[in-house]
């Protein structure tokens, strides 16, 4: 025979006497066996709210309060080019000539955009001290052949940026070709030796 205790949910039997206690969520008086943990997703799981509840009045957890799971960006390529970027590289560096400069004279050379617009530039003479040459500051790829004699050293400068100098090394011998350098206007930078 079961008997009501305190309340429309407390239901107790005469022979099996067991204690009751409060519903957190209903407040009302229930069996104190029958009490669940009310649990929630919080952060990457299920945690437990620290209440005790009736199954009837329980809450069914929300996967929506889950912090969700980002994947990390890919790793950033050094020197990105898009499509179009690449195709215009190429045809500016096949399209365009060869130039020849003479920086033989013991002072550092500024080349003109005639001279700079082309893809490959060949720098001829006998070096008596380390030269710098200074680059217009726009966009160009080209072979950087240094065929100069000497032992003393040549590089490359962008306009308006005295801190950094790119030296170029000699040509090879066999095919007497240095390594392309690209100007991004930016920077001055070897694509491949």
């Amino acid at each position: 025979m079961q008997v009501r205790n305190h309340g429309k949910y407390t239901k107790m039997r005469l022979k099996d006497p067991r204690g009751i206690a409060r519903c957190d969520y209903s407040g009302l008086m229930v069996r104190h066996a029958d009490l669940k943990k009310q649990m929630q997703y919080r952060g990457t799981g299920l945690v437990w709210t620290g209440l005790m509840v009736a199954p009837q009045f329980a809450d069914i957890p929300n996967a929506q309060e889950l912090i969700p799971i980002i994947r990390l960006d890919p790793v950033p390529l050094n020197n990105p080019r898009t499509d179009s970027q690449i195709g215009a590289q190429m045809t500016i560096a096949s399209s365009t000539g060869a130039i020849s400069i003479d920086v033989s004279i013991p002072e550092n050379r500024t080349l003109t955009l005639e001279q700079f617009d082309n893809g490959i530039i060949n720098f001829t003479g006998n070096l008596i001290e380390d030269i710098i040459v200074i680059l217009p500051a726009s966009y160009n790829q080209f072979y950087a052949n240094n065929l100069t004699t000497g032992g003393f050293t040549m590089g490359l400068q962008l306009v308006g940026n005295s801190n950094f100098t790119l030296n170029i090394p000699l040509a090879n011998p066999v095919t007497l070709q240095g390594p392309m350098v690209v100007n991004t206007s930016l920077n001055l930078q070897f694509v491949y030796f």
